[in-house]
């Protein structure tokens, strides 16, 4: 059964310094979620229960529609109505992220990024043929520039995405760089025909109708998700999606939450951690982060409670 509980929201990234995309106190930030939930589907355990950053809910809804038992966790309370509204049925609606997409892909057609090409793009198949035409076509100078305006170190503060897009470009690197490097990667390696995340990057279309899930499987909880972790009996779950929680927190919060996560965890249960940088730079995680279809991760680690990694 759904739920909606009020526990004190401490340190969430959402109300972390730095991370601020959405001014206004309460809003809707994400309309989808940019993570590969086959990653979860594939690596978290069936049995027990599972815990998610609520976001969007994609994930949490694919989870629970395969039968898991899932609490989804949001400090921002749209959020947990967002996926509330999901969850009955409610078609996807654009948060602020959304918005700022549909901006930027505005601009693009204003560049020659014509809305036909993009469509044909998005139906091609073969990585290799989609690595040729997105170099000859799409990735020239003035997508460049426009990507540099939109995520160079000035676009970036201003949007209030800093936090977590200084994992991703550090010093001496710059997140429009790292973007490109990204999608070449992906395009690369997924064929653009089963790929619903570049048809939404590229084209805006919304997600599809989120799963049937029966309500008994999906909690809905409004919390700090440390906070929340550290409120439950030891042991509770025994799988975890967490995001990219730790790109937009400082080292305090950072070693809370993993404390957490392994208290709250079982012996043996799998912790899935993203991140925008490049983790510790292990090649395992940068194999899990090319997989996802997402094409927006650095590092993606799947860690085991319980056991050395």
């Amino acid at each position: 059964m759904t739920q909606l509980d009020a526990v004190p929201a401490l340190g969430h990234p959402a109300q972390a310094p730095g991370w601020q995309p959405d001014r206004g106190a309460h809003r809707l930030i994400f309309g989808r979620m940019y993570e590969d939930s086959d990653v979860e589907r594939t690596v978290l355990p069936r049995d027990g229960r599972i815990l998610c950053v609520a976001s969007a809910g994609d994930t949490a809804l694919a989870l629970a529609a395969d039968g898991r038992q899932v609490t989804a966790v949001d400090a921002n309370p749209a959020q947990i109505g967002y996926v509330r509204e999901r969850l009955r049925g409610a078609p996807a609606r654009p948060g602020s992220t959304e918005r700022l997409l549909h901006h930027a892909r505005r601009v693009l057609a204003g560049v020659g990024w014509r809305r036909t090409d993009l469509a044909a793009f998005c139906d091609l198949d073969d990585p290799a043929e989609q690595l040729t035409r997105w170099r000859e076509r799409f990735d020239n100078r003035r997508f460049r520039l426009v990507l540099g305006a939109a995520l160079g170190p000035a676009g970036v503060r201003a949007g209030g995405f800093g936090a977590f897009t200084k994992a991703a470009s550090g010093p001496a690197r710059r997140f429009d760089l790292v973007v490109r490097q990204r999608l070449e990667r992906g395009l690369g390696r997924h064929p653009n025909r089963t790929n619903p995340y570049v048809r939404g990057l590229l084209l805006g279309e919304a997600p599809p109708p989120a799963p049937a899930v029966d309500p008994d499987r999906l909690d809905l909880v409004y919390a700090d998700v440390a906070a929340y972790l550290e409120s439950v009996p030891p042991g509770t779950f025994t799988g975890f999606s967490l995001s990219n929680v730790l790109d937009a927190v400082g080292p305090a919060y950072a070693a809370r939450l993993r404390a957490a996560v392994h208290r709250a965890g079982r012996p043996g249960a799998v912790a899935i951690w993203r991140s925008f940088g490049p983790g510790d730079g292990r090649a395992a995680e940068q194999k899990w982060a090319a997989r996802d279809r997402a094409m927006l991760w650095g590092s993606l680690r799947i860690e085991r409670i319980g056991t050395a990694s």
